[in-house]
């Protein structure tokens, strides 16, 4: 119809006529254009949102799942630290004021155990191996998203690379670690044996700053990374928890 028109204007040289339909046929193609342009930023800016919204309930259900691990590890870690000070007291006046109990026999006798769960959430796999990471248009917040997953990848190699050559204590000093055949926590240590024992504090002072790299770098890194993305997805998708209200 419009090609007919412009035809008509052209046999009977009416050049206004003809520069009109022109004008018209590129004002009719660069709208076209813009709307298929908005419609193509709306539906990116809501696939955006889906992922980023089930990227938030992800990592909120596993900041609250891996909490008490993130505890229960770091605390290990710490009797670890004390039963080193007590090795290093013993024999003098302070010895008595720093004697291991049954929680420092459990961490002593656990001190191999690297067992934590290292996960991605399922959300930033699918992201980044589709590519659709680009798809976040706020780029600190995707530069999180990245971080976590690198980190991820970093501390799988490093669980690795302190399991290496670990010690299993209770198998290698069975006269002075009884284990229980109940509970790991009921077991026994002869801590002042393992204290005049050179052998035992040689191989628990290798086996101790594994576990603490793990505690700290590992559990608690994860830890720290998820909390650090959630609070961003908080920010970006303007989500108050109840509990962080004023």
């Amino acid at each position: 119809m419009l090609l007919r028109r412009i035809t008509e204007h052209v046999k009977a040289q009416n050049w206004f006529a003809v520069a009109l339909d022109f004008v018209i046929v590129v004002l009719g193609v660069f709208v076209a254009t813009q709307v298929a342009n908005w419609n193509g930023a709306r539906i990116e800016r809501e696939l955006e949102r889906a992922y980023l919204v089930r990227l938030h309930e992800e990592v909120s259900i596993m900041v609250t799942e891996q909490e008490s691990e993130r505890v229960e590890t770091v605390a290990r870690a710490q009797r670890l630290d004390e039963v080193a000070a007590y090795f290093e007291a013993f024999g003098t006046q302070d010895a008595a004021s720093l004697e291991p109990v049954g929680e420092h026999c459990s961490a002593v006798i656990s001190s191999h155990i690297f067992a934590g769960d290292i996960t991605l959430p399922p959300t930033i796999s699918e992201l980044i191996s589709t590519g659709r990471i680009l798809t976040v248009s706020n780029q600190e917040l995707r530069m999180r998203i990245v971080r976590l997953a690198q980190a991820i990848d970093e501390y799988g190699q490093l669980r690795h690379d302190i399991q290496v050559d670990r010690l299993v204590l209770s198998r290698k000093y069975p006269d002075i670690i009884r284990l229980s055949p109940v509970d790991r926590d009921q077991s026994v240590c002869d801590f002042p044996a393992m204290a005049q024992s050179q052998a035992f504090r040689n191989d628990f002072l290798d086996n101790m700053p594994r576990f603490k790299a793990y505690a700290a770098g590992v559990i608690q890194g994860q830890q720290d990374l998820r909390q650090d993305l959630h609070d961003a997805l908080d920010v970006e998708l303007e989500i108050t928890h109840v509990d962080k209200a004023p």
